[in-house]
C-alpha cells in the first residue's frame, strides 16, 4: 500500500522547475528596467524645474538690461543738447511707454549734483519753475548734495521723492559713488523708497548711470548728476512674472545669502517646496540671491502616467509570462496523456465520423473503403455493407476511376490536408448509375495500423444552381450598365441639340437688336446664354458622373509634379494666381486621367471661388503606407463648418449659381473618382483658406492587376 502511495500519478499535473527559474530572471529585468525608467522620469522634472529657473534668472537679467538702455537713452539725450529742461524730460519719458514696454519702474528721473555753496541758489533757480514750496532734503549740512530735480511720471506718489538727496542715505550713496567710479550703471541695496505710504508697502532698490561733464573722464569732480530709475519689487517681479513662470514661487534676497532682513521679494504662495536651488545674479555692482522652488511636477499627465503604467507592464507582463510558461508544461503534459490514449480515440473518431453533416469516407493506402457513415448511404445510395472492404472507384465516373490510382499514390508522396481541384467539376457515380456534383476534401490521419485517407464530400447541386442564377444576374447587370452608359450619352446629346438651338437664337436677337436693346433686355440675353452654357456644363457633368468607375481604365507611370503643373497651366487661372508645390512627388502607377480628373476640379474650385483677384494654390504630397495624400490649399474665403459636408454633395453650390459659374458637380466628382479608386476625402477650413485632402494609391494599376 506504502509503494502505491510512494508512486508518481502519471496524470497529475506538476509545474517543472524550469518556469521559477525563468519567471525569476524576467522579475529581475522588468523591475530593474522600471526603476531606471522611474529615476528618468524624476531627472527629467528636476530638469525641467532647472531649465525654467535658469529662464527666470535670464527673463530678470534681460528686463534690467533693458531698463539700463532706458537710462541711457536718458544720458543720450543729456548729451545731446546744452541743457534738458522740465517739460523736454517730461516728452522723453512720456515717449518711452514705460506702463506698455517697460513695467515695474516707478519712474525715471534726474538728480543733480549740488554742493554747498550751491544749494541756496539750486534751491532759488527750482522754485522759480513754479514750484514755490521746493526744499532739498532731508536737512543737514553736508558738502554735496544728490537732489531728485526731474522725477517722471510725476504723479502724486513721485511727488514725494521731489527735492530728496539720494546722496544723504547709505545705500543709495554707495550705490552712486560705485557708478561715479566705474562709469557703468549701478543698482543700489535693499531700500523702502520716499514713495512710499503706509498702504502696500514693498521693498524697492534705484539703478543710477552716472552723467559726466561732456568730453570728461569719470570722476567725482566732473560728475554733473545721474539718471536713475526708482523700482518697487513685487510691481517689477509679478511684471516679470506674468504668466510665464506660474509653476514656480520665488524669493529674492539682496546680498548673497538667505537671511530674512534682506528680503526684497516673496511669492504669495513660498512655502515648503518638494523642488527648490539658489541661482546668485550680480547686476551693477549689486549681488542678489535666488531662491527658486516649486511643487508642481513639470511633467505632462502622460509623462507622470508613463512610470505607473510601466509598473503595471512590468507586473502584467510577468503574470502573462506565467500564464505562457505555465501553457506550455500544461500542453507538454497533455500530449503525454494524449499519446497514451491514441488507440482508444479511434472509436471516438468513428462516433465523431457517423454525426457528421458531410459524406465521410476513409480508405487504406490501397483505395480500399474502410469506413463510411449513414450520410454516404444516403448521398450514394449503397448500404454501408455494399461499400466496405470495396474500391472507392465505385463511386467515381468511369472516367476517372482509370486515372484515380495514379492520383491516390501522388497524393499520398505528400499527404496534407487540402481540396481537390476546384478548376475541374467533381461527379460521384451513385448506385443508380446517375452523377452527382460534389466538393471533396482531402485528410490524411495517422492510425496505428499506417496512414488513412478521410474524403470529406459535400453534395454542391444547390449551391451550383445558386451559382448560375448569380451568373445570369450578372450578365444582365452588366447588359443593364451597357444600356445606362449608351442612354446617359444619347440624353446628354439630345438635350444639347435644343441648348444649342436656343443659344443661335439668343445670338441673333443679340445681333439683330444690337445698338437697340436696354440695359434690362440685354442682361436677361446674357442670363439666358448663361444659363445655356450652365446647362451644357451640367450635361457633360452628369455623363462623366455616371461613366465613373464603368470606363475602361489604363495605368502608366505618371510622374506627378510635372502632371500638377500641367492641370494648372490647362487651367490657365487669372493673373495673380500662383502654384505652390510641397513634398516630395514621386512616379506612381497610376490611372493617369481620373487624377488628373480630381486635381483638375479642386484647382477650379479654387480659383473660381476665390474672392479677391490673386491668391497662391499649395499643392503638398504626404507617404502613408500604400497611399500618397494629396492636400490642395488655398487663401480663399474659406467654407463655414456647417457646410464643409455639404459641398461634396451632388448640385450643391454654396453662392447663387448666377453669381458664380457652376453646375454643383465639381467636388460631387471629386468624391466618387477618389472613392472609386480607394481613396478618401475630406476638407479642412478654418477661418481663411481651404485645405482639400484626398488619398491615391501609390500602385494603382498593380492592385487592379
Amino acid at each position: 500500500m506504502n509503494s502505491q502511495a510512494a508512486t508518481k500519478d502519471p496524470t497529475r499535473f506538476h509545474l517543472p522547475l524550469f518556469v521559477w527559474g525563468v519567471m525569476l530572471v524576467s522579475m529581475a529585468f522588468a523591475f530593474t528596467g522600471w526603476y531606471q525608467f522611474h529615476q528618468y522620469i524624476n531627472d527629467l522634472k528636476e530638469e525641467r524645474f532647472e531649465d525654467m529657473a535658469q529662464e527666470l534668472k535670464l527673463a530678470i537679467e534681460t528686463r534690467m538690461l533693458a531698463y539700463e538702455q532706458v537710462l541711457r537713452s536718458g544720458v543720450g539725450l543729456f548729451k545731446a543738447s546744452n541743457g534738458v529742461s522740465r517739460s523736454e524730460w517730461r516728452t522723453y519719458v512720456a515717449n518711452a511707454k514705460l506702463d506698455k514696454y517697460y513695467p515695474g519702474i516707478q519712474g525715471v528721473g534726474f538728480s543733480q549734483v549740488v554742493r554747498k555753496p550751491q544749494l541756496q541758489a539750486f534751491e532759488a533757480a527750482v522754485r522759480a519753475e513754479g514750484f514755490p514750496a521746493f526744499k532739498v532734503y532731508p536737512d543737514g549740512d553736508r558738502p554735496i548734495y544728490h537732489s531728485i530735480l526731474y522725477l517722471e511720471p510725476f504723479d502724486w506718489r513721485n511727488q514725494r521723492a521731489f527735492g530728496y538727496d539720494m546722496y544723504s542715505e547709505p545705500r543709495r550713496r554707495r550705490a552712486i559713488d560705485w557708478a561715479t567710479e566705474t562709469g557703468n550703471a549701478a543698482i543700489s541695496g535693499k531700500i523702502t523708497l520716499v514713495q512710499e505710504t503706509g498702504e502696500d508697502l514693498q521693498a524697492g532698490f534705484l539703478m543710477y548711470l552716472p552723467l559726466y561733464a561732456r568730453d570728461n573722464a569719470p570722476s567725482g569732480d566732473t560728475l554733473l548728476g545721474t539718471v536713475y530709475a526708482a523700482f518697487r519689487m513685487d510691481d517689477l517681479i509679478r511684471g516679470i512674472l506674468g504668466n510665464r513662470f506660474t509653476q514656480l514661487q520665488l524669493e529674492i534676497f539682496d546680498g548673497g545669502e538667505l537671511i530674512e532682513d534682506n528680503l526684497m521679494f516673496r511669492s504669495p504662495r513660498a512655502d515648503s517646496w518638494r523642488l527648490q536651488t539658489e541661482l546668485p545674479i550680480e547686476m551693477g555692482g549689486q549681488k542678489w540671491l535666488l531662491h527658486v522652488g516649486s511643487n508642481e511636477d513639470f511633467l505632462s499627465q502622460s509623462e507622470a502616467f508613463q512610470s505607473q503604467l510601466m509598473l503595471f507592464m512590468a507586473v502584467v507582463f510577468q503574470l502573462l509570462m506565467f500564464y505562457f510558461l505555465l501553457s506550455i508544461a500544461k500542453a507538454r503534459h497533455q500530449e503525454s496523456l494524449l499519446s497514451r490514449e491514441i488507440m482508444n480515440n479511434e472509436s471516438r473518431f468513428r462516433l465523431v465520423v457517423e454525426a457528421s453533416p458531410s459524406a465521410l469516407i476513409i480508405t487504406n493506402r490501397r483505395g480500399v473503403i474502410t469506413l463510411v457513415n449513414k450520410h454516404t448511404e444516403q448521398l450514394f445510395g449503397y448500404t454501408r455493407e455494399e461499400l466496405l472492404g470495396k474500391s472507392v472507384n465505385v463511386l467515381l465516373p468511369e472516367a476517372l476511376a482509370k486515372v484515380h490510382q495514379g492520383h491516390m499514390e501522388s497524393y499520398l508522396a505528400n499527404p496534407i490536408a487540402k481540396k481537390m481541384s476546384l478548376r475541374d467539376e467533381l461527379y460521384g457515380r451513385t448506385k443508380s448509375g446517375g452523377l452527382v456534383p460534389v466538393e471533396v476534401g482531402l485528410t490524411p490521419i495517422h492510425f496505428a495500423s499506417g496512414i488513412s485517407v478521410l474524403a470529406t464530400i459535400n453534395d454542391i447541386s444547390v449551391r451550383r444552381n445558386i451559382e448560375e442564377q448569380r451568373m445570369a444576374h450578372t450578365l444582365e447587370l452588366e447588359r443593364i450598365n451597357k444600356e445606362l452608359d449608351s442612354f446617359a450619352y444619347i440624353a446628354s446629346h439630345d438635350l444639347k441639340s435644343p441648348l444649342r438651338g436656343i443659344e443661335q437664337l439668343a445670338q441673333w436677337i443679340e445681333e439683330d437688336l444690337k445698338g437697340k436693346l436696354d440695359p434690362s433686355t440685354g442682361k436677361y440675353l446674357q442670363l439666358i446664354q448663361s444659363r445655356i452654357q450652365r446647362m451644357s456644363q451640367l450635361l457633360d457633368g452628369l455623363l462623366l458622373y455616371s461613366r465613373i468607375g464603368r470606363a475602361e481604365e489604363s495605368f502608366s507611370p505618371v510622374e506627378v509634379k510635372s502632371l500638377i503643373k500641367d492641370i494648372f497651366t490647362l487651367v490657365a487661372p487669372p493673373v495673380g494666381f500662383n502654384l505652390k508645390l510641397c513634398g516630395e512627388f514621386s512616379t506612381i502607377n497610376t490611372a493617369k486621367v481620373p487624377l488628373e480628373l480630381v486635381i483638375r476640379n479642386l484647382f477650379s474650385n479654387a480659383i473660381k471661388h476665390h474672392d479677391k483677384g490673386e491668391g497662391e494654390i499649395s499643392v503638398s504630397v504626404e507617404s502613408c503606407g500604400d497611399m500618397l495624400k494629396f492636400c490642395v490649399a488655398d487663401d480663399g474665403p474659406g467654407i463655414p463648418a456647417e457646410y464643409q459636408e455639404k459641398v461634396f454633395n451632388i448640385f450643391q453650390t454654396l453662392k447663387a449659381r448666377d453669381e458664380v459659374e457652376g453646375c454643383g458637380l465639381g467636388l460631387s466628382l471629386v468624391r466618387k473618382t477618389v472613392e472609386r479608386y480607394g481613396g478618401k476625402v475630406w476638407l479642412i477650413s478654418q477661418g481663411r483658406g481651404c485645405q482639400f485632402w484626398f488619398s491615391w494609391p501609390k500602385q494603382l494599376g498593380a492592385q487592379k492587376a
